[in-house]
């Protein structure tokens, strides 16, 4: 969660900033930060070291004795467990004037972690353009239509089309990485993370308010129009609209159902995907959102670099594929980053549903994608633990009402996560959000000090992660989906999570990548979202696993929105499945392969598809009406498996999985992390489990309590909540 001051600690700001701090002593630092891809993974490398990307955040937004406190606490267990790395808000508020940056107050910030470990080294995150502090602001002599506009009047800020604000930010930007980097403190600092004018890079209340309708907004939406379609022609033609012109189009008109955005539940029948050409202007809009966010944040990128002279990261949050819900939240231009190279580090939260014990704790964001591109993926590990201070705890924080209950759901949540970047080679810190101690107990450093040996290990021999499953996710299927909410929960939210807990090694791509080959070769692929492909793709999907012959898992309505037409035969030439159309509910019970099991979201939806196809094999049928909701069929060289429902659960797609050749390591809803050398198994329940091995595959725990072993089983007590860790090897006696 990214943090944001409240506006009481502004005058706090004011006065700490105008006081100026001194300079601590600092050492030699760093001259030269990369990220560089060695054998498909990306590595830290600091002065051409490899560093484990491990960091410590800390909120110094937040001010008073008891933060100070618990930031020289935890700094000091950072610092004895070999962690050097550290972030914060490195704000740089104006001076009295509203005009003078105050880089003296960031400076001393950056000695109170300095003066607990000398050798700390820091990705700054900034905050470029425009604050309270700014004489502009102060004044309110901004102009209104560079402010974002609610269609309700009310504004969260700025606009990010805005003119105005991007040169104002650009050049805070420069300005102040030139100056850090000119100080001896830009020799401790490795990346800027840059954002604004919110610094997830999504609109402020977006979900509760709609879109901005601001006049700046309004006049870079028709400057894209005219990119996209070039003439009026062409537009009138695209909206089906005789009327509208390059310079009259405007943005979509507000829908007041829609927003705020929530589930709709079973009673109301819900259109999935915008009416073309009708709605056009909204998919176009939904474009256009998502590529000018990415101009600003590949615009800041270069900015970076060039102010630094290459030597130093650039960092963002974006890639929120799976979490944001809507077409226009502005973050499905991932591809355009990882393919850019002035972008180095990109991040997110991690997921925000399934937390806490037993559950997944997955990424936003198909995160293998962003290692295959060389990039290194951050997960902001803010973590509830039982350890936050809830005394005095700031009241703008809300999301504190559930924490993990003791220390030993806090240490094996935290376990649990690193498991997940150390299999997908990404990178974590550790947040403490409300500067209130949630990490300042010396078990949780402990176990991070062992576990990062696991990922030096990987450093020093590069293996690149190889799943058996690939989810693949398609973002430009993601502008065309009308219903927010439901459709987004169920085929991203959802799946994401119960293929976590199939029991197999899954790894997150876009579909561009499956596409452009860059997707390892695996035995599964499951599309969650391919809803709207063109003749070119369609065709190269199916080369391409006519060539592995693999198998297709296709999620709800694929390849339905075709190159020329939304109708079911489009269905059909990708799947090889034929369908028709028949709207109702949603819900399913399995017979053939899947005989006994039971799925499907709680919706009625339009379209909803039913196989027609005499020549494939039925595996379910919807309970509303009995007609076959999912099947399977050769087509050409690979399997096709089409679940017409969405919502698979765990057990049908560990069923469809194993039925594939994959195999399963557990069985029971456990959260499996693999790469090969480790497994770590995470459980929300107790007991005794068994872990299933592969033939000639030896494992030999590194954390785990073994209380028998069978041929290519091994039995494991759990506490609840525990995980457990195993090194694993092969018939060789080497790594597997």
């Amino acid at each position: 969660m990214a943090t944001s001051v409240a506006l009481s600690v502004a005058v706090f700001l004011i006065v700490l900033g105008s006081l100026g701090t001194a300079s601590a002593e600092l050492g030699a630092g760093v001259q030269k930060v990369e990220v560089k891809s060695t054998n498909g993974v990306p590595r830290l490398l600091l002065d051409g070291k490899p560093t484990v990307p491990v960091v410590f955040f800390y909120n110094t937004d937040i001010p008073g004795p008891e933060s100070d406190r618990y930031l020289r606490e935890q700094v000091a267990l950072a610092r004895d467990a070999g962690v050097h790395l550290y972030s914060l808000p490195l704000r740089c508020p104006r001076r009295p004037d509203g005009v003078t940056p105050n880089y003296e107050y960031g400076k001393g910030l950056l000695d109170k972690f300095l003066a607990v470990d000398p050798e700390a080294l820091f990705l700054a995150r900034v905050y470029p353009g425009p604050n309270w502090s700014w004489k502009e602001v102060r004044e309110k002599t901004i102009p209104e239509t560079e402010q974002a506009r609610f269609a309700d009047g009310s504004t969260p800020g700025l606009s990010i089309a805005s003119e105005w604000f991007r040169k104002a930010t650009n050049d805070d930007l420069a300005d102040l990485v030139s100056h850090y980097e000119a100080s001896d403190y830009g020799k401790r600092i490795l990346a800027w993370h840059a954002g604004g004018p919110y610094h997830e890079m999504f609109l402020e209340d977006y979900r509760q308010k709609g879109p901005d309708y601001s006049d700046a907004n309004r006049a870079a939406f028709r400057k894209w129009l005219r990119v996209r379609y070039e003439t009026d022609t062409a537009l009138r033609a695209a909206w089906d609209a005789p009327d509208v012109t390059l310079e009259s189009a405007l943005l979509p008109v507000f829908d007041p159902g829609r927003f705020p955005m929530r589930g709709k539940g079973r009673d109301a029948l819900i259109q999935v995907f915008y009416d073309l050409p009708r709605e056009q202007n909204w998919l176009d809009f939904s474009e256009f959102t998502s590529d000018v966010t990415a101009d600003r944040i590949t615009e800041w990128a270069r900015i970076v670099k060039e102010t630094s002279g290459g030597r130093k990261l650039s960092a963002f949050f974006y890639g929120y594929t799976v979490d944001l819900p809507g077409s226009l939240a502005g973050h499905y231009r991932l591809g355009r980053l990882l393919e850019c190279p002035d972008v180095d580090l990109v991040a997110s939260p991690y997921s925000y549903m399934g937390r806490f014990a037993g559950e997944p704790g997955g990424f936003m964001c198909p995160v293998d994608s962003v290692a295959a591109h060389g990039k290194l993926w951050f997960n902001e590990d803010d973590t509830r633990t039982s350890l936050v201070d809830l005394a005095n705890l700031p009241e703008h924080f809300t999301l504190f009402d559930k924490r993990c209950a003791d220390l030993h759901e806090s240490v094996n949540v935290l376990e649990r996560n690193f498991g997940s970047i150390l299999a997908h080679r990404a990178g974590t810190w550790w947040m403490d959000l409300v500067s209130r101690g949630a990490f300042n107990h010396p078990d949780l450093w402990h176990m991070l000090r062992e576990r990062k040996e696991r990922y030096a290990d990987v450093y020093r021999d590069p293996q690149p992660y190889r799943p058996e499953v690939a989810v693949l996710l398609d973002e430009d299927s993601k502008f065309c989906a009308k219903d927010d909410w439901d459709t987004n929960y169920w085929t991203m939210y959802r799946l994401r999570d119960e293929s976590a807990k199939a029991g197999a090694s899954v790894g997150c791509y876009t579909l561009a990548d499956f596409l452009a080959n860059i997707v390892p070769a695996c035995k599964v692929y499951v599309f969650a979202n391919a809803f709207r492909l063109s003749d070119e793709q369609i065709g190269a999907i199916r080369v391409r696993l006519d060539r592995e012959q693999a198998t297709a898992v296709w999620i709800y309505a694929p390849g339905y929105l075709g190159p020329h037409s939304v109708n079911a035969e489009n269905v059909a030439r990708l799947t090889g499945i034929r369908v028709e159309v028949a709207d109702a509910a949603l819900g399913s019970t399995g017979e053939g392969l899947l005989a006994g099991e039971s799925w499907g979201a709680p919706l009625t939806v339009s379209p909803r598809l039913v196989v027609t196809d005499a020549a494939a094999q039925p595996l379910g049928r919807y309970r509303a009406g009995g007609q076959v909701s999912s099947a399977e069929r050769q087509h050409g060289s690979h399997r096709s498996l089409l679940l017409g429902d969405m919502d698979p659960t765990a057990s049908v797609l560990r069923r469809l999985f194993e039925s594939a050749g994959c195999h399963l390591w557990v069985r029971g809803g456990e959260i499996v992390q693999t790469d090969g050398a480790f497994l770590m198994v995470h459980s929300g329940e107790g007991g005794v489990k068994p872990i299933f091995l592969p033939d000639g595959v030896a494992a030999e725990p590194i954390e785990a309590e073994v209380v028998g072993r069978s041929d290519g089983e091994v039995s494991v007590r759990f506490l609840p909540g525990d995980t457990v860790w195993f090194r694993l090897r092969g018939p060789d006696g080497g790594p597997r």
